[in-house]
């Protein structure tokens, strides 16, 4: 078995989406999976089901900054739309491509903590105990107010090797003082000091 993190997640409201939307979410999940792909050096394995439910499975080290981009992700998409994510360590096997059939203790727990979430609740960490737990309870207050804007901005803040505010200008084609106030109003500093204080990158 292989150690991993894995995120299990579903589409808020789905059903009330306008004509395209679920499209345009999972097109920026994937994305992002191939994003943080490029973080960690390997492919990671991800695998959209049942309509609107999701399962992605990263390397431990990028267990934080992968929940936290997957909800950018879907944001970005429209400030409306949002994911449910519950995160999961452990232990688990990936025999294919996709995570159809994927198995051992990590995936169980993560599914199983998603279908037990409160309903007030958008991320839980399985077993809902330790600093990760506590982390992404704090920042789902951060995280719940971001516009399209500002989590465009994090999920490339979010990189390991943390893009300059001028490199992120550049990109996004606005300036420099407009990066710099999404990153100050969408608290991603201190989102990324806790991935790298918890995840250690």
């Amino acid at each position: 078995m292989t150690n991993y993190a894995v995120l299990t997640g579903d589409i808020v409201k789905s059903s009330q989406l306008p004509q395209g939307g679920l499209d345009r979410i999972f097109a920026n999940l994937g994305d992002v999976a191939d994003r943080i792909g490029a973080w960690q050096g390997s492919s990671v394995h991800f695998t959209r089901n049942r309509g609107d439910g999701w399962q992605m499975a990263v390397a431990p080290a990028f267990a934080l900054r992968a929940v936290f981009a997957a909800r950018a992700a879907v944001r970005m998409a429209d400030k409306r739309f949002d994911t449910r994510v519950a995160l999961a360590l452990g232990e688990g096997t990936v025999p294919g491509e996709t995570l159809a059939d994927a198995a051992g203790p990590v995936f169980t727990a993560s599914g199983q903590a998603l279908e037990n979430m409160p309903r007030k609740r958008d991320m839980v960490m399985a077993g809902d105990a330790g600093m990760h737990a506590v982390a992404l309870r704090l920042s789902e207050e951060i995280i719940k107010r971001w516009t399209e804007a500002q989590a465009e901005v994090a999920v490339r803040a979010l990189a390991p090797d943390t893009p300059t505010q001028a490199a992120l200008a550049e990109v996004l084609n606005v300036t420099k003082q407009t990066v710099q106030g999404h990153m100050d109003a969408a608290g991603i500093d201190a989102l990324i000091e806790t991935c790298e204080a918890l995840d250690g990158h």
